[in-house]
């Protein structure tokens, strides 16, 4: 899969939707600042943005995707991490955070995700007009368009084909979204829990009575 032609243009807003780890405030803002994953089993260092400016919004999203857990990430235990499926049906709307940054910064977290070692530029207008545009052939090589707030863009990160390899998550990984689940969504340990334990990947393999244990005390 190749590579999309770097193109400069003016920094504008948009959104960015978390589904996964992200949802996690605290966990988001290395992106952009750079520094230790919270809650990551191997404490990889973020090299964080250009712009280290916060987000100027910070909003409960849905996602009308279905969220499952799938390969294995190093970071977190090994375990399977998030993606969302557009074709899995029927579909299970995903709780995702949005924040609102720059076009630029966007881009340097989308670097950050897939580890690439060169800024990888994202085309608005295409994007816009496509739904999605596939950037990388790593796991989370494809962005998506999956709404708008006040006329700017809602995107996401996400995998470039439909997912596969369902694995469920480490309990590092499943603490962190449920921590942002909780603070974003209002949702007790228990509801976090549950919601997270049922996703493909984890259904059957991760108990949700343990997790929201695991959950409540950690919050």
């Amino acid at each position: 899969m190749g590579r999309t032609p770097m193109t400069t243009g003016q920094d504008i807003s948009i959104w960015y939707a978390a589904f996964g780890s992200n949802l996690r405030r605290e966990r988001f803002a290395v992106y952009l600042t750079g520094g230790p994953i919270p809650g990551s089993t191997t404490g990889r260092i973020q090299e964080g943005a250009r712009d280290t400016s916060p987000p100027t919004g910070d909003r409960p999203f849905v996602i009308e995707r279905s969220l499952l857990f799938t390969g294995r990430s190093p970071q977190w235990g090994d375990g399977g991490t998030a993606a969302i499926d557009s074709d899995h049906n029927p579909i299970t709307p995903t709780l995702g955070r949005a924040y609102r940054i720059t076009s630029g910064q966007f881009e340097d977290v989308f670097r950050q995700e897939n580890l690439e070692p060169e800024i990888l530029s994202v085309d608005l207008e295409t994007l816009a007009a496509r739904g999605h545009l596939d950037l990388s052939s790593r796991k989370y090589g494809r962005v998506d368009v999956v709404g708008a707030i006040d006329n700017e863009l809602v995107l996401t990160i996400t995998t470039p084909g439909r997912p596969s390899n369902l694995q469920p998550a480490h309990q590092s990984y499943l603490e962190v979204m449920a921590a942002g689940l909780i603070s974003c969504h209002g949702l007790s340990a228990v509801e976090a829990a549950r919601y997270l334990a049922s996703r493909p990947g984890n259904a059957g393999l991760v108990d949700p009575t343990a997790l929201a244990i695991a959950v409540a005390a950690s919050t």
